[in-house]
């Protein structure tokens, strides 16, 4: 009998999460409310398989815009918008349609507590409820990221991490905490790019410098990537929890509302000519609303402006009671990150620069 997974939402994640799913054997049924993104989401799901050099069976993905659907399926992955009254009118819709099942459910959600979410569900759906968070580009990162609320019961966590190495992923159990333990670290290094390009720094500079560095992406073709609209929410979200230290960046918010939102809508930081395919960089948007300064900073300053928060916020997570251990740290920067693994993970190299800038 073929396992079956059911997903919720086509967007970036979603169909990224279901080429994942399909090249390991599942079967998908893929929904999203609206017509127009389903549109293409088979192609977009076949451009993901064709990038892993994997060939697509279109009888193994079903779409829909029947929610009714999904129940055929033991799991139910949920990846839709990064926003709390979103992602809780869906809980309310998958309950009421429900009727006496109660399947297992899987948040993709990148910064917002679980326990907070399932303030929506009844309490067997609170127990079956956990996170669990892909990264991007789902393709190249081996690491999920677990995450239970104050009802989820172990069975669920223990599902979880047998259903992540089904589809070939390494897992990693982190504390409830806005941003949890990876997009906490995530958001310091994106922070910190946006906080030099807004003080006058080359963007590409700062590019190339990261990828010089040991990153697989630099920080704004990160955002890019990941969608400038989703960046945004996400920083909204650990900027409430967080505000002493989360850059609520006015360039960010411009972009967003001029409609540039990175590869998907062809425009951000970075030009894209091809918006179906994730292969390949852009070329800086010459029409950023950013003036380029000369500046006397040197590149070792720019790499530890962007690193050594990422450090720094490591640390806060294992004081914070996120993780219980700071090799945690070190192997989630590597695994969903693309941290450079000659450096050992952030903290390892962090605690080396820490330590010699104090001498």
């Amino acid at each position: 009998m073929q396992l079956s997974i059911a997903i919720l939402g086509a967007g970036l994640m979603g169909t990224s999460i279901a080429a994942a799913h399909l090249r390991c054997g599942f079967s998908v049924f893929l929904y999203d409310s609206a017509d127009s993104v389903l549109q293409t989401a088979s192609q977009r799901v076949a451009e993901e398989l064709r990038l892993q050099n994997e060939s697509f069976e279109k009888t193994h993905l079903k779409l829909s815009r029947n929610i009714e659907t999904v129940f055929s399926c033991p799991i139910i992955i949920e990846t839709i918008t990064e926003k709390l009254k979103a992602k809780q009118k869906l809980y309310r819709l998958l309950q009421h349609t429900a009727n006496s099942q109660t399947p297992y459910l899987f948040s993709n959600t990148s910064t917002i507590s679980i326990s907070h979410l399932a303030e929506v569900l009844e309490p067997d759906w609170r127990q079956r409820f956990c996170g669990f968070h892909f990264f991007h580009p789902v393709r190249q990162r081996s690491l999920i990221e677990i995450i239970a609320g104050d009802e989820t019961v172990s069975e669920t966590i223990t599902l979880a991490r047998e259903h992540a190495h089904q589809i070939e992923k390494q897992t990693i159990t982190v504390g409830d905490s806005p941003g949890f333990l990876v997009n906490r670290i995530l958001n310091s290094y994106l922070n910190s790019a946006l906080i030099l390009l807004e003080k006058g720094i080359d963007l590409n500079r700062i590019e190339n410098l990261a990828t010089k560095f040991g990153m697989k992406m630099g920080p704004f073709r990160i955002m890019d990537e990941i969608g400038l609209d989703v960046v945004l929410h996400a920083g909204w979200v650990l900027f409430k929890a967080f505000p002493d230290r989360v850059h609520n960046s006015s360039l960010l918010l411009k972009l967003v509302e001029s409609g540039w939102l990175g590869r998907k809508t062809g425009r951000g930081f970075m030009l894209y000519p091809n918006t179906v395919s994730w292969d390949g960089i852009g070329v800086t948007n010459p029409e950023l609303p950013i003036i380029i300064s000369d500046s006397n900073i040197s590149d070792d300053e720019i790499i530890q402006h962007l690193f050594i928060p990422m450090y720094e916020e490591s640390v806060r997570c294992y004081d914070d009671g996120v993780i219980n251990d700071l090799a945690d740290a070190d192997f989630a920067s590597i695994h969903a990150l693309g941290f450079p693994p000659e450096k050992k993970g952030i903290v390892s190299w962090g605690t080396k620069i820490v330590n010699n800038l104090k001498k």
